[in-house]
């Protein structure tokens, strides 16, 4: 395995260095600064040049050649006396994944109390660097990091935002986006500023959305940007390739967006716009959909789930929340009356069941041939599969047909040769291959698919709303969700939404919904975005808003209905009919304005 994912080793230019050695705020060239993955010894180069004079560094790969005169000790960060404080830490953690961990490090967080409540299965080990060296700090003392950006955005990085919340501020963000910092890495990385004090200064921004490397004039205009301008307003502004405004500090541990005021604004307009439910029956009670909460949205209280009453709607579990003091902070910024129960807007993840399509662990060894002569037997296995590629919005533009060999339906290399002999013959070529796939804990035969899950919801379903993965969108200025007829199947590429059975609005509406605008610039802004690349899998889909229809409205009937004839046209037709798409946009936006 290579040091970048063994050891989490991306070597920070030096004139990024500089930049982030130039956020130190004004002061005593005595101040303690620590460096707590030095690495080459960069950050303590530059920081010499610039006149500090109390300099320390820890490096845990000893084969690193210090290139600065500031003597590096070598050592794991974590066993560095929490007694030791600094007024400044700076540098470039290590980005290294749980399962690439060594066993001995995994075995020391697993083990540990302290560290058992800050991190799980899905952490990063740049999450406890960032709580441990915010544990290093004096008081009013800064952190000064460049990370990927996923910590800020993602549920099991909630603790780490709670924690800084608690403890401080931020004071700078910078966002690179797909801008390439690092060579041999495509990641979406951040230049941020905390403080160990809290404080209700803005938050100043700034986001670069130029691809390839950073210019010369960009980092000057950066600089001068956060260090002396003095233009900073609470909208976005343009300058190049540069975006650039004030915001508050986050409200919560949710994942952190920052926007500009008027996205924030919009967007929180849409999201009260989808909080519209029917009144339900549960148990006997009648309550209404928006009041039911998700062990999700729950993660961030400090009560366990048990303080909750919990109940099930549909096929999902929820919990009901008896006290609006517990939520308030949590869910919105205006105070609200005791005696209203706290509430959310409808998501996606309420309305249909999410599945990642079939793995056959190498899809090429199973797609069928053309001019192949298949026996009745072969022919039962074929299925038609929507791939990604052929997605359109509304409707796939061509199905592509797959052998289908499921578990036990071919129960011997022998059946194989005699009673599928097309298939045997096709994948002979690519059984070494096939042999060497992925196993999932069990032996499975290279003439089987590795992984059928979510065959039955995709077997049953009435309607398949397809979409990518993951999808370039940038560009494009549109998603992509395509609404398949039953028997239709999906490989890994596409996510599949299936709607509950208890939801009345028609699998055409949800497809209509989720392609509409009001939704590309919810996911362009609170979206699981990584270089430009809107990521679909059932974490992000489940939390995007969702207006459901009042059915006591026949104004809102006939806007249901009409968006329904109008995706059916554009589905026969299988052309995205501009003209149609504009009058569906149209229609949502009327039914969200009330």
């Amino acid at each position: 395995m290579s040091k970048e994912k063994s050891m989490g080793q991306y070597f920070t230019p030096a004139y990024i260095a500089q930049l982030m050695s130039d956020l130190i705020s004004d002061g005593s060239k005595k101040r303690k600064i620590l460096e707590p993955s030095a690495g080459k010894g960069i950050f303590l180069e530059i920081l010499t040049t610039m006149g500090y004079q109390n300099l320390y560094g820890i490096e845990i790969d000893p084969t690193i050649a210090n290139q600065s005169a500031i003597p590096i000790y070598t050592g794991n960060f974590f066993d560095f006396p929490i007694s030791k404080k600094f007024d400044v830490v700076i540098g470039n953690p290590p980005y290294i994944r749980w399962k690439n961990l060594p066993i001995v490090q995994r075995e020391y967080f697993s083990s540990t109390s302290f560290w058992q409540k800050r991190m799980n299965g899905l952490t990063d080990i740049l999450q406890p660097f960032i709580f441990k060296s915010v544990d290093h700090l004096n008081l009013g003392g800064e952190l000064i990091f460049i990370t990927p950006i996923f910590w800020m955005q993602t549920l099991h990085a909630e603790p780490l935002r709670r924690f800084l919340l608690e403890n401080g501020s931020l004071e700078v963000i910078l966002n690179f986006h797909e801008t390439q910092i690092f060579p041999k890495a495509n990641l979406n990385l951040v230049i941020f500023k905390y403080r160990k004090s809290k404080q209700n200064q803005p938050l100043k921004v700034i986001n670069y959305w130029q691809k390839g490397k950073l210019k010369p004039n960009i980092l000057a205009r950066v600089r001068w940007l956060l260090l002396e301008s003095s233009s900073w307003e609470p909208y976005s502004q343009r300058d190049e390739n540069l975006e650039f405004f004030e915001t508050h500090q986050p409200y919560n541990s949710l994942p952190w967006w920052f926007l500009p005021r008027d996205i924030e604004k919009k967007l929180a307009r849409f999201e009260q716009a989808c909080q519209f439910s029917p009144k339900i029956n549960i148990n006997g009670e009648t309550t209404r959909f928006s009041y039911l909460f998700s062990a999700d949205d729950l993660v961030i209280l400090d009560n366990p789930l048990t303080s909750y009453k919990k109940v099930k709607y549909g096929s999902k579990n929820y919990f009901i929340v008896p006290r609006i003091t517990q939520l308030t902070k949590y869910f919105t910024k205006a105070s609200i009356p005791p005696s209203s129960p706290p509430s959310r807007f409808v998501r996606v993840g309420d309305v249909v069941e999410i599945g990642n399509g079939m793995v056959s662990g190498l899809d090429k060894a199973f797609r069928l041939s053309q001019n192949i002569k298949l026996t009745k037997k072969e022919k039962k296995l074929i299925i038609p599969v929507v791939k990604a590629k052929a997605i359109r919005r509304y409707y796939a533009e061509y199905l592509t047909n797959y052998f289908l060999v499921k578990p036990g339906d071919i129960p011997s290399e022998a059946v194989l040769r005699k009673d599928y002999p097309s298939l045997f013959e096709q994948l002979k070529p690519y059984r070494s291959t096939l042999e060497k796939r992925y196993q999932y804990n069990r032996k499975i035969p290279y003439w089987e698919w590795v992984f059928i899950r979510n065959y039955n919801l995709m077997k049953n379903a009435e309607a398949l709303i397809c979409v990518p993965c993951k999808d370039r969108f940038d560009k494009r200025g549109f998603v992509r969700f395509a609404l398949s007829e039953q028997g239709i199947f999906t490989t890994q590429d596409v996510t599949v939404l299936v709607k509950f059975n208890w939801v009345k609005e028609s699998p055409e509406y949800i497809t209509a919904f989720l392609n509409c605008k009001e939704i590309f610039d919810w996911i362009t802004n609170k979206g699981l975005i990584r270089g430009g690349v809107a990521e679909f899998s059932e974490e992000p889909l489940k939390n995007i808003p969702f207006r459901l229809i009042n059915w006591k409205s026949s104004s809102e009937r006939q806007i249901h209905d009409r968006i329904k004839l109008l995706v059916k046209e554009i589905q026969k037709k299988e052309l995205e009919d501009t003209s149609k798409i504009s009058k569906i946009n149209e229609l949502i936006s009327r039914l969200l304005k009330g």
